[in-house]
């Protein structure tokens, strides 16, 4: 996106803003790499403040032709010379390959996932790098970069806000890497699919503002890294707070006194749990364009404004740009997801409080049983350990594990000769669940569909009543799920899902990618007084990487009468 005219915006003894533009012309036959876009790139400086920032804005006119953006993200490239140390979190810090070490490593069963055969740190040899071990939630990308050791200076990427970001809050990408790389990712289809992308169909006008994103430095005269670090996230915390900025000056900006208010309280009403309403806490609730309930993940050509609830339901969320919305939520602990009947209309200096909101979850009976939380990870269940010569030595003994490469393959060790059997009742989720969905390595290294059962019983049936199964994945790459019961050889299953989702999380050391939640009635006379097993099987086989993982499965038994 190289722009082809600059022009100085402002400039005085406090700020300089300039400005490196594009703009296409319909009229001349351009290049592949000549995308039917306007780029506006810019760049400021503050007086007294060490660093700089960025932003961006794209514009697509109405009449022109349609345009796929797969990824759209400002990278940094640090001299290899100078930069080792790379911190993204307090636990996460560690001195790093360089792009050497990596090209003289074994490359794996991908090309970003290298064996460190012959680093220049000897305490490297034998780890696995890959940049996708390093990825983070859009709500936890704050600040992350690298630490030169002499001089002692840091160099860092902090993002006070997610407006920007495609998928909500709790889309992974990309953060800091070997290179030594750092990136502000503003979207792409990493952990979802090439859906969130940007598609623009043909005459569509669309414009968008990302960013701004600071790139601080700082320095010291000692050589304690995590010193800078610790200044870095008071910066980050400096940033946010002066969110939404009032330095820049492009119109398509709006500032503090141009945004808007959204107010409200959440409660989740669930008669099968509380007779009465309870409140929503620590629900995420946002805005997004209008949409389909849960349209928000896919969400790809607005902005998006996400907050938690508090311990009774309230929430606000301030900083919104003018325009229309629906308003979006999830609970931790609840399935599904929440959609207010009504679009929001936000203007300029508007407060609009929604009063009493209650989301209905899916429920149609009691809970017979239930397997894992609903929180839209796979964090809860079982992850192993790798294999000892395909470790990243920072993720040991951490609540990280799930970043380790090649755990998918663990489930063959674990099970090279009969799937995972769980017991309700017997079996622990956090002990003898997979995290992972997977296929099976043969000994010729295919890959085969796996079949798993989940044993319960039931002291009772009603062969008149409708049971539902409910299955929420928190991610599937190319997964086709079909169930059985009592019957697994069964020539049609009993239910099944379609071909589902491309998010690649279990390659990427994802624990989540998109949210799916599957319902399937089960007619009562399908199942038995006593033991009974329903098997479910991931029938797509041949890759390594084809599954899904889950959230939480529940039965529940006929509805009840109040």
């Amino acid at each position: 996106l190289l722009g082809t005219k600059f022009r100085v915006i402002a400039q005085d003894k406090n700020k300089v803003e300039v400005s490196f533009t594009k703009t296409w012309n319909p009229s001349i036959n351009g290049t592949a790499n000549d995308l039917p876009l306007n780029i506006d790139k810019r760049f400021v400086m503050l007086r007294g403040s060490s660093g700089f920032y960025s932003y961006g804005i794209f514009e697509h006119l109405k009449g022109w032709p349609s345009l796929i953006l797969e990824e759209a993200r400002i990278a940094i490239k640090l001299r290899r010379t100078l930069f080792h140390y790379m911190a993204i979190s307090d636990d996460m810090q560690r001195m790093m390959p360089t792009d050497e070490d990596r090209s003289d490593g074994q490359v794996l069963d991908y090309k970003e996932a290298v064996r460190l055969t012959h680093p220049s740190n000897p305490k490297l040899k034998g780890e696995v790098d890959d940049k996708y071990q390093y990825s983070f939630e859009n709500k936890d990308i704050k600040v992350h970069g690298w630490v030169c050791n002499t001089p002692h200076v840091g160099f860092w990427v902090i993002t006070p806000s997610y407006e920007d970001r495609n998928g909500g809050p709790t889309k992974l990408d990309l953060t800091s890497h070997a290179g030594p790389t750092s990136l502000a990712v503003f979207f792409s289809g990493h952990y979802a699919g090439p859906e969130l992308g940007v598609a623009i169909k043909n005459g569509e006008s669309w414009k968008k503002v990302f960013g701004p994103v600071f790139f601080y430095l700082n320095s010291d005269s000692g050589d304690n890294h995590p010193t800078l670090w610790e200044d870095a996230k008071r910066q980050m915390q400096e940033e946010t707070a002066k969110w939404p900025y009032d330095f820049p000056e492009s119109v398509d900006y709006p500032h503090a006194n141009q945004r808007g208010t959204v107010r409200g309280q959440l409660f989740v009403r669930d008669r099968y749990i509380n007779n009465n309403p309870v409140y929503a806490k620590s629900a995420y609730i946002g805005l997004a364009l209008p949409g389909d309930v849960g349209s928000w993940q896919y969400e790809t050509k607005g902005y998006q404004f996400w907050i938690q609830t508090d311990e009774t339901g309230h929430f606000s969320i301030t900083d919104v740009r003018p325009g229309t919305y629906n308003l979006y939520s999830w609970v931790p602990g609840i399935i599904g997801d929440y959609k207010y009947n009504y679009d929001i209309n936000v203007k300029q200096g508007s407060d609009i409080n929604l009063g009493h909101l209650i989301y209905d979850p899916p429920r149609n009976g009691p809970t017979l049983w239930e397997i894992g939380i609903p929180d839209r990870t796979a964090a809860e269940f079982f992850v192993p350990d790798p294999l000892p010569g395909l470790t990243n030595q920072l993720f040991n003994n951490t609540t990280q594990k799930f970043r380790q490469y090649g755990l998918w393959d663990r489930y063959t060790d674990l099970y090279p000769y009969k799937d995972l059997v769980y017991k309700v009742g017997a079996s622990d989720y956090r002990k003898d669940w997979f995290f992972a969905h997977v296929t099976r390595r043969t000994r010729s290294r295919n890959y085969i569909p796996t079949t798993w059962q989940i044993s319960f019983k039931l002291p009772s049936v009603d062969p008149k009543g409708t049971y539902t199964l409910r299955i929420a994945l928190a991610s599937a790459t190319y997964s086709h799920l079909q169930g059985r019961i009592n019957n697994p050889s069964r020539p049609m299953p009993h239910f099944e899902t379609p071909s589902t989702g491309r998010s690649n999380a279990i390659a990427r050391h994802g624990i989540h990618g998109l949210y799916w939640l599957f319902n399937f009635h089960i007619q009562g006379l399908q199942l038995q007084k006593g033991e009974n097993t329903i098997f479910l099987k991931q029938i797509k086989g041949g890759n390594p990487f084809y599954g899904h993982q889950y959230d939480y499965i529940r039965l529940e038994g006929p509805p009840q009468q109040n």
